[in-house]
């Protein structure tokens, strides 16, 4: 039985919520904890006092309740359809003194497992894996009541599966108090101290080992209900509400169209939004070209469903630039590609455990219909219209930054020019973190399948970091719902930018993509399904790529950038290196040919009759001495930067009302029947 959805105000913290840093004796202290838990297990009590699955009467209740604040009224002024559930709790406290928290997760996208009291204030938490799968343990989203006022409470989730995570970067989970949303209006909020993500002893079936992510809190109220997850919930029944809200505006008859691509396996609806000026002309209406969104297809990336929302409130919107995106364009949008993923939980799988953003080269119209009926829309779509761009919305568990997966077979820069123009608009899109390869193992991917099979040139993954940003003025920050919805508008604001008649802007992005883009297709495409290993290796190039950039910098003298302990070294010296190391194995063989080598080295004034020592030979990069010489910078000729840290300076992140003249189509588009 599931429990009410719960509604949470959506309010955003005033100051900015900066990324935690861990004190160096963190690890030392976890690792002693360990080992006290380990020696003295007298000590543990091992208590199960919540099972989403289990029978809540084998501890028997009493009649006392503890005193818990109910949720403020939903933000949009509505409630979900349908009664409310009341869920026996599994756990009920015997009385006043008694301390022990009372966890919930049977409601909607909740995922709880199991709780088990390891001491008065300690508790280790089991996470649900996706349905029908037995891993994909990242997401987690339960309630707490009977909390106390003063005490750090440590919570120990152990079976995350993930080998690295932005935890140990500076990200902190969420926490939503019931008591200070009802009496100050605070919503969602970082918390947590001691945060630390590891590798533990526990086993998994395939060998691996799992990795615990721990945290600590101390609680404001006595018997608040307080809400914690991995990310701002956004619940199937929130896209709904927010949906049902634009439609009861009298103005979105001109401009939004709501309908059903298709039921999911349990039932659900898949909406599909339809966008664009539907009072012109008919012929006028035709000649558009399609831009086609989608996000959650993985259900625990609720940050994409944020975007989205920016997106979806923008191009419905007041402004003149969204009326010239109206005017210009159509868009089909699928605002939650896994309804039934949300609804449960899970954070990567369908119910039937497939990753549908691996289905889309042959999808099932039985088991996958959200991805069959979508990718069918945009076939037929693509008979009656041009689709100048696809976006597929997602979160990413382990980079922080906004930034886009493309597709490219070749160095063109043709596929650069989109995220080239975002990276200009949006303080947190990060273009370093950008990659155009096609992996083998993403051919089955929405924007690989959208590019190559579909033929749209311009697709898209949009990641979306669940901690924040690196760089600029979000450096070091969380990213709120704010930051998502603005990341939205600057989607919207890059399309203006890119179809303009006046390609003033995209001949800028063009110019310095040629002076900077790296051969090697930039960034590595690292998704949260690959290992720990690709993560390493991608940010061993990007250490490689800045001392590249370094040494290109013209009249700038600095030290070659460094990464692993060793000098960054240009081929030639890389090759007389490791023809140095040869030729020393086999001295006496070589000592006629290292003297002269040496002899036709040193200057006239020298001794010559050092050139018939024993000394072994020295390549250009060393000294007489034996020591590296700092190689020589040859001077680079000067190249436009285009980066996330070097744009423009851009406007307030909202919709804007700027003046705009209306943009005609570059092209003109087929009218098909």
């Amino acid at each position: 039985m599931m429990a009410a959805t719960p509604s949470f105000i959506r309010a955003v913290p005033e100051e900015a919520e900066l990324l935690y840093i861990a004190p160096e004796s963190l690890f030392d202290d976890i690792v002693r904890a360990e080992a006290d838990r380990i020696s003295r297990p007298e000590n543990v009590r091992n208590r199960i006092v919540y099972d989403s699955v289990g029978d809540p009467n084998q501890i028997e209740p009493t009649a006392f309740v503890p005193a818990i604040s109910t949720s403020a009224q939903d933000p949009r002024g509505t409630t979900p359809s349908g009664p409310a559930l009341l869920v026996t709790p599994y756990y009920t406290p015997t009385g006043p003194e008694d301390r022990t928290l009372v966890f919930e997760s049977r409601f909607e996208s909740g995922n709880l497992r199991r709780a088990v009291q390891a001491y008065e204030f300690e508790y280790d938490l089991i996470l649900n894996p996706d349905y029908n799968t037995k891993s994909h343990t990242q997401w987690y989203f339960f309630r707490v009541g009977n909390t106390r006022k003063g005490p750090e409470y440590r919570f120990n989730i152990l079976n995350m599966v993930k080998p690295t995570s932005v935890y140990n970067e500076g990200m902190r989970p969420l926490r939503y108090s019931s008591i200070d949303a009802a009496t100050k209006g605070i919503g969602w909020a970082r918390c947590g101290d001691r945060i630390a993500y590891y590798q533990n002893g526990l086993r998994r079936q395939k060998g691996a080992n799992y990795y615990t992510l721990t945290f600590t809190v101390t609680f404001e109220h006595d018997c608040d209900e307080v809400y914690f997850s991995h990310c701002y919930p956004y619940t199937y029944t929130d896209l709904q509400l927010d949906l049902r809200a634009l439609e009861k505006d009298p103005n979105m008859v001109r401009r939004l169209r709501r309908r059903k691509l298709c039921d999911t396996l349990a039932g659900n609806a898949c909406d599909l939004i339809t966008i664009t000026s539907f009072c012109g002309d008919p012929a006028a209406l035709k000649a558009r070209r399609a831009v086609v969104i989608t996000a959650r297809v993985h259900p625990g990336e609720s940050n994409a469903s944020w975007v989205m929302k920016g997106i979806l409130d923008y191009l419905t919107g007041a402004s003149v630039d969204a009326r010239i995106l109206r005017d210009n364009f159509v868009f089909k949008i699928v605002p939650m590609l896994n309804p039934d993923g949300v609804i449960v939980g899970n954070y990567r799988c369908s119910l039937a455990g497939q990753d549908l953003n691996r289905l889309w080269d042959e999808p099932s119209r039985k088991m996958h219909p959200t991805i069959f009926f979508t990718k069918s829309m945009f076939r037929h779509l693509l008979d009656d219209r041009d689709v100048i761009l696809y976006v597929d919305i997602h979160g990413h568990s382990r980079k922080k930054n906004v930034f886009m997966y493309g597709n490219s077979e070749s160095n063109g820069l043709r596929e650069k020019i989109f995220p080239g123009l975002l990276c200009r608009s949006s303080d947190c899109f990060s273009f370093d973190d950008c990659c155009f390869k096609i992996q083998k193992s993403k051919e089955s991917t929405a924007r690989v399948v959208a590019y190559k099979e579909l033929g749209v040139v311009n697709s898209y993954t949009l990641e979306a970091s669940f901690c924040g940003a690196d760089f600029g003025p979000l450096g070091e920050q969380h990213f709120t719902t704010r930051h998502l919805e603005e990341m939205g508008y600057m989607v919207c604001d890059a399309i203006l930018d890119f179809c303009d008649p006046d390609q003033g802007k995209v001949m800028l992005v063009c110019k310095e993509l040629q002076g900077l883009f790296p051969d090697d297709g930039n960034s590595d495409d690292v998704s949260d399904s690959e290992d720990d290993g690709a993560a390493a290796l991608r940010r061993k190039k990007r250490a490689a790529r800045k001392a590249v950039k370094q040494r290109e910098k013209p009249q700038k003298k600095k030290k070659p950038a460094r990464s692993d302990g060793r000098a960054k070294m240009d081929s030639e010296d890389v090759n007389m290196e490791e023809d140095r190391r040869r030729e020393n194995k086999d001295k006496s063989a070589r000592n006629a040919m290292n003297a002269m080598r040496k002899a036709s080295r040193r200057d006239p004034g020298e001794d010559s009759n050092a050139a018939g020592s024993n000394a072994p030979e020295m390549s250009d990069a060393e000294d007489a001495k034996g020591k590296r010489k700092k190689p020589k910078k040859k001077a680079a000729k000067s190249r436009a930067v285009m980066s996330s840290r070097d744009k423009d300076s851009k406007e307030a992140k909202t919709p804007k009302d700027r003046s705009r003249a209306e943009p005609a189509l570059e092209d003109d588009p087929p009218e098909l029947a």
